[in-house]
């Protein structure tokens, strides 16, 4: 049974206790891409701290088996098959493909997380399905990527989707109802207002427009990437 439900706005706050599940939240675009993936075929998703770190990871699955992606400052890192955009990863690109990924916030929080019980990837695309999991645990921290160490609004109000979803019977930190509200004032405003912020603006001069309004389809998307053991693969 759920008992307490803690949401960290940024890393750098985080703390994790005994037992705890984590769920690392990234909607612009990590968690919203390696949902994407997964859904659409992928194997497993190998995730890497930085670009040294995937390349080594990639070695084994040389060839056709394999593919790089990922991104730095939003841009497809060069000499990698992908970037970070949800569109790349249909299931003609990455069906029964390992993906070797890295990004700027994404995969660093996931990485930080590695020393809870259980490490879940959320977003707007599987909120439902997420909750769903969450009810039979007792101990929950939604943990949001934000931006270069910054909070992030878009990670902040999935956090709060999640919250309200989650019943209540557990316990809420300040930053969980926080969160909630935050979720519960721009429900109906949602794309309106989450495609203004400061991380959705430079996705939108990068080219990436339609990834915003992609990444904000709420429960379109109802499967759950489980961390555990170096890699990604579906709960």
């Amino acid at each position: 049974m759920l008992e307490q439900v803690d949401v960290f706005p940024v890393t750098s706050e985080l703390s994790l206790g005994p037992g705890t599940t984590a769920v690392v939240i990234d909607v612009f675009r990590t968690t919203t891409t390696i949902t994407t993936a997964l859904a659409s075929g992928c194997r497993c998703v190998l995730p890497a701290a930085d670009v040294e770190q995937a390349m080594r990871l990639i070695e084994p699955y040389r060839g056709s088996e394999g593919l790089l992606g990922g991104e730095r400052g939003g841009v497809k890192i060069e000499g990698f098959r992908l970037g970070n955009s949800p569109a790349e990863y249909a299931p003609e690109v990455v069906g029964n493909r390992v993906l070797v990924f890295t990004s700027s916030n994404g995969t660093r929080a996931l990485l930080e997380c590695s020393d809870a019980k259980t490490v879940l990837l959320g977003c707007f695309l599987n909120v439902g399905a997420v909750a769903r999991l969450l009810a039979a645990e007792q101990t929950v921290a939604l943990v949001c990527a934000g931006n270069d160490g910054r909070f992030s609004l878009e990670d902040f109000a999935c956090a709060g989707a999640l919250c309200a979803r989650l019943g209540r019977g557990a316990t809420l930190n300040d930053a969980a109802l926080a969160a909630r509200a935050t979720w519960r004032s721009l429900s109906r405003t949602l794309v309106r207002t989450l495609t203004t912020t400061s991380h959705a603006r430079r996705l939108a001069e990068l080219g990436f427009k339609a990834d915003l309004a992609y990444s904000l389809r709420l429960d379109s998307v109802p499967v759950v990437p489980a961390f555990r053991d170096g890699r990604i693969t579906l709960a």
